[in-house]
């Protein structure tokens, strides 16, 4: 599965993410399952609070960036 689109709070931190199947996930879900090796193009990374979070896998560009992605 990918994510395709995302969905963000007031302060634009990603809230939600939608994957190709049509499936919404909130993040420590897509997290989970990104562990597992089940969303793609992703990786798992901390934050500076020492959180687990969702990072789209590096390559040279931008489009594909999970904040870049469209919105639902």
């Amino acid at each position: 599965m990918k994510i395709v689109k995302v969905r963000k709070n007031a302060d634009g931190d990603i809230t939600n993410v939608l994957t190709s199947g049509g499936e919404e996930l909130d993040v420590s879900k897509a997290v989970a399952l990104a562990k597992i090796g089940t969303v793609e193009s992703v990786i798992v990374s901390k934050n500076r609070n020492g959180n687990d979070v969702i990072k789209s896998s590096p390559n040279s560009t931008i489009e594909d960036n999970l904040d870049n992605l469209p919105t639902f």
